[in-house]
């Protein structure tokens, strides 16, 4: 008799996971600088999980070539957590709120790690992806090239992405 139960409650789960639907969440860095409606346009005609495949943006779309995959990561749009990273975040009422904290190796050394921290948060319509925040980083370095010293200049931007797909 408590199998009828056990079968029962695995049933339920397994449908709760399907009809939940699924949440794809990406950090991903451009180089140079890209402005929230071009991004927004770009994102708008692909699918995240399949362009995050891999350590750079895979996709014809020109806007979005080049990105390096900070963090992707697929899940049930119940169970927003991730064992690799610190992640918190609540979907509901079609808005998304998500915090990633990343551990990542530094130039400085072989056993040095700086702690990153991205967050994002914003209405989240179903079936396109939607950039949750931006951040733009105007850096300067300097260079010394044949013994003539300069300063080059660079920009990033980094965008917290998430998809809901039903």
């Amino acid at each position: 008799m408590r199998t009828f139960p056990t079968i029962l409650a695995l049933a339920l789960l397994t449908l709760t996971n399907l009809t939940a639907g699924r949440l794809d969440i990406a950090v991903i860095q451009f180089p140079g600088e890209k402005t929230p409606e071009g991004l927004a346009t770009a994102f708008a005609g692909v699918n995240l999980s399949e362009i995050t495949n891999a350590n750079r943006t895979i996709t014809k779309e020109p806007c979005l070539q080049g990105g390096y995959v900070l963090y992707a990561q697929s899940m049930t749009a119940t169970l927003i957590k991730d064992s690799r990273a610190d992640l918190e975040g609540q979907l509901g009422s079609g808005s998304l709120s998500v915090a990633i904290s990343l551990t990542e190796g530094v130039k400085a050394g072989l056993r040095s790690f700086e702690k990153k921290n991205y967050a994002g948060s914003g209405p989240l319509p179903a079936g396109v992806p939607h950039v949750l925040s931006i951040k733009q980083i105007h850096r300067k370095s300097s260079s010394v090239v044949k013994g003539q010293a300069g300063i080059e200049r660079s920009n990033l931007t980094t965008v917290v992405v998430a998809q809901y797909t039903s």
